[in-house]
């Protein structure tokens, strides 16, 4: 690289593959870590709603959805807990605040966990070195 524009130039196309790389490529661990991570939320919230005894229909259903859930492969399993998910915070929604509570925390805690794992996925920026030139 001898001029400072195909310099940058290069360092904008390896930015730009490196994150299209982690977006195109599923990559097992990080489905793995999601579907434990939601399983263990959606068993947390069945058993929190049997302990309170007036959520039993709505833990039943989310039960039920879970196991439902394919276990191959990894992706289609992850893709049916997310719907799972978000089936369980609607029924949630039916149940009277403090019956529910419980089960909600349980779900929002997989959910902002989740969150931090989308985050740290991310690669930085190569923005610096491409100002440079």
């Amino acid at each position: 690289m001898r001029t400072p524009f195909a310099r940058g130039q290069v360092y904008a196309a390896i930015d730009v593959l490196r994150n299209l790389r982690d977006r195109i490529e599923e990559k097992v661990a990080f489905l793995e870590a999601e579907i434990g991570s939601a399983q263990e939320a959606l068993d947390q919230a069945v058993a929190n709603l049997r302990a309170g005894g007036a959520g039993g229909a709505v833990a039943a259903q989310i039960a039920a959805a879970r196991a439902a859930a394919p276990q191959t492969p990894a992706s289609a399993r992850r893709a049916s807990l997310r719907q799972t998910l978000i089936e369980a915070m609607t029924a949630l929604d039916t149940l009277p605040g403090e019956t529910a509570a419980a089960a909600r925390a349980a779900l929002a805690t997989h959910l902002a966990s989740q969150a931090m794992r989308d985050v740290a996925d991310l690669k930085p920026s190569l923005l610096s070195e491409i100002s440079r030139g």
